[in-house]
């Protein structure tokens, strides 16, 4: 297995260990594992997001106003959507709350 040193700012350091405690994670290598694979899809996946959006606020688009055709309004009666209980992981449980202050 190779290794790669994360440095961790001072000032990140006691959230990461009140993280420790609260999981029960043993190690900081640990801790940083299994945020970066639970955690890390979403953060990619948002992260392209919120640029797509800056670049789409920051960039103005040229466009020219044409008036839209008059249409007739359909309506559609959707089934309403089936809910179904989920078992939530216990690890995410204990850890909710202090993953929104990242």
């Amino acid at each position: 297995m190779t290794s790669t040193r994360i440095v961790l700012p001072s000032r990140h350091k006691p959230f990461a260990e009140d993280l420790l405690q609260v999981t029960g994670i043993d190690s900081l290598s640990n801790l940083f594992v299994i945020l970066l694979t639970r955690y890390g899809s979403h953060l990619k996946a948002s992260w392209n997001i919120s640029q797509t959006i800056t670049e789409t606020i920051t960039q103005p688009s040229i466009t020219t106003a044409t008036t839209p055709p008059i249409t007739t309004a359909k309506i559609y009666n959707f089934p309403e959507p089936q809910t179904q209980e989920t078992e939530v992981d216990p690890l995410i449980a204990r850890i909710a709350g202090l993953v929104d202050l990242f």
